[in-house]
């Protein structure tokens, strides 16, 4: 938390307390740390990295100490009681950038690996899938056609006949035919080489669909692209080779953030 006047934070690491084998796990984000001089844009990577290297340090150097059984009394009570103090010492709340969370509690029978979950969790936030970001995206599409009172006309259904079907968050029907379909698509993926692919699939999907005369006009795909991309990044590539790729007869590409051509889209009288 750099700027305590905004209250703005972001998770750079675990810190694991083992309280009756005296053992301190951590693991802290040292490597690709763009999201963070990204999201706090007047922070200097350079104050953050010394602020990490500081952390690191001295959780080595308290680890060490555990480790060596520096700390030792007659009474293993107390002795217990002494380390617990000294991981009370290290996450109380301090002024300085780097802020530690409420300590909470959780069973483990591997501790390391419980420690790598933590932090895929909370630092790698390896929940937002493309199922979990397009989520998401459907929920922000479902919100402004509320708005503009577009929602009723549109609703979920799985488009298909007797062999092959593909659902839908936004189907418009006339006769119980798929007249106009919305459907987000998030290729942001941290891999070039998955962001062609879930193109491709929904590129299939709606040929497919057409082969079979299942679909009576237009489909829309409200995109977004990887945010973080940086000059020469391979995913920036594979997003716009994608985007090209999707785009066809009957298929229309937008921004995800292009409200007002999501709404033309979507207001469009069937003929």
């Amino acid at each position: 938390m750099p700027y305590v006047e905004t209250g703005e934070f972001a998770n750079v690491g675990v810190l694991l307390w083992i309280p009756k084998q005296k053992t301190l796990l951590f693991k802290l984000l040292r490597r690709k740390y763009g999201r963070i001089t990204q999201f706090f844009e007047e922070l200097d990577k350079q104050v953050y990295l010394k602020a990490m290297a500081d952390l690191d340090t001295e959780l080595h150097r308290i680890e060490g100490l555990l480790k060596e059984g520096a700390v030792v009394t007659a009474n293993p009570n107390l002795e217990y009681g002494f380390h617990k103090g000294i991981f009370k010492e290290i996450i109380r709340p301090r002024e300085t950038i780097v802020r530690f969370s409420e300590q909470r509690a959780i069973l483990t029978e591997n501790p390391t690996e419980t420690l790598a979950a933590l932090y895929d969790y909370y630092v790698g936030r390896n929940f937002v899938t493309k199922e979990y970001q397009e989520g998401l995206m459907e929920k922000g599409i479902k919100r402004l056609l509320d708005q503009e009172n577009l929602g009723k006309r549109y609703r979920k259904r799985k488009v298909q006949d007797k062999v092959y079907g593909v659902s839908f968050p936004f189907v418009e029907e006339q006769n119980q035919k798929a007249v106009r379909v919305i459907k987000p698509l998030f290729l942001g993926q941290a891999d070039s080489t998955a962001i062609i692919e879930h193109g491709g699939q929904w590129q299939l999907k709606v040929e497919q669909l057409r082969k079979r005369q299942l679909l009576h006009g237009p489909v829309l795909f409200p995109v977004k692209g990887p945010e973080d991309a940086k000059a020469g990044d391979h995913r920036q590539e594979a997003f716009e080779e994608t985007k090209q790729s999707l785009s066809g007869e009957g298929i229309e590409l937008v921004a995800f953030e292009e409200h007002k051509k999501i709404l033309e889209f979507a207001s469009q009288l069937v003929h």
